[in-house]
């Protein structure tokens, strides 16, 4: 039997010794401490303006109520009991009143904007639905395989699009045209009207602006007034002057918001 050659003495490698974790002083513990706070409170502030704008996006009535009794509630607290020991009932009435307009304008001025704002992105993702079932038709793809792959990526509020392809489907189909060319055209002819939105949207916004101004104007006057010393506020919530004023006011603001309405509307009948 053949003896087992001895294996050579190796001194063993040393192991590097493993350095202590040194410890978190309380200044990096207090950072760490509030940089998570802080995450944790953008998230929650995000989630908020998620909840907000979905409700002012789908439920713009219940929203403006919302925003309209609270408003009204601050602004009446306000001019009633906090402003120079209180202006008294008459001046309550009249800030929770014009309070309560204004925040029911700012919010279906908000909900329409939300709308404008689905609806182009409806219209673009409808586009490039179209222009991926053009590819597929073009691929060979059977035509109602093709559309029943495209349906669950359709996008919603995108109605008067899937009207004109189902119209560009049925011609294909009666009269033999091919499919995938006209779902091409009809791809084009979205994005072609995506542009010119977006072109008429660009050409308003110096009306948007204006309207803005219009709003914001009156607001910063009688701030100002109220710097200077003028008692603005209560001239126009307690006098019957300052009534008749503010109502006159509102009415001119209205009618001017009124007008640049129609002045968008027209240009985006216009370039559509």
């Amino acid at each position: 039997m053949p003896l087992a050659r001895p294996r050579p003495n190796r001194p063993h490698a040393a192991r590097a010794p493993v350095p202590d974790r040194p410890a978190r002083d309380p200044a990096t513990r207090r950072n760490r401490h509030r940089h998570l706070e802080h995450r944790h409170r953008k998230e929650r502030r995000r989630g908020m303006n998620a909840v907000v704008t979905a409700l002012v996006a789908h439920r713009p009535r219940t929203a403006a109520l919302g925003v309209a009794l609270l408003a009204a509630t601050l602004a009446a607290w306000l001019a009633g009991y906090r402003h120079d020991g209180g202006l008294g009932p008459l001046a309550a009435c009249t800030a929770a009143t014009v309070a309560a307009v204004y925040a029911v304008a700012a919010t279906f001025t908000w909900h329409r904007s939300l709308h404008r704002k689905r609806a182009r992105e409806a219209r673009r993702a409808a586009a490039d639905t179209v222009a991926f079932l053009a590819a597929d038709l073009a691929a060979g793809t059977d035509p109602v395989h093709a559309v029943a792959t495209a349906e669950p990526d359709w996008p919603e509020g995108a109605e008067a699009a899937a009207g004109r392809l189902r119209a560009a489907l049925r011609i294909a189909a009666e009269l033999g045209a091919p499919a995938a060319a006209l779902c091409r055209r009809l791809a084009d002819h979205l994005r072609e009207d995506e542009q010119s939105s977006a072109r008429a949207a660009a050409q308003t916004a110096s009306i948007r602006a204006t309207a803005a101004l219009l709003i914001a104007l009156p607001v910063a006057g009688v701030a100002l007034g109220e710097t200077l010393g003028t008692d603005a506020l209560a001239f126009l919530l307690a006098t019957p002057a300052g009534l008749a004023a503010a109502a006159l006011a509102m009415g001119l603001q209205g009618a001017g918001l009124a007008w640049t309405g129609v002045l968008i509307r027209t240009v985006h009948a216009g370039g559509s």
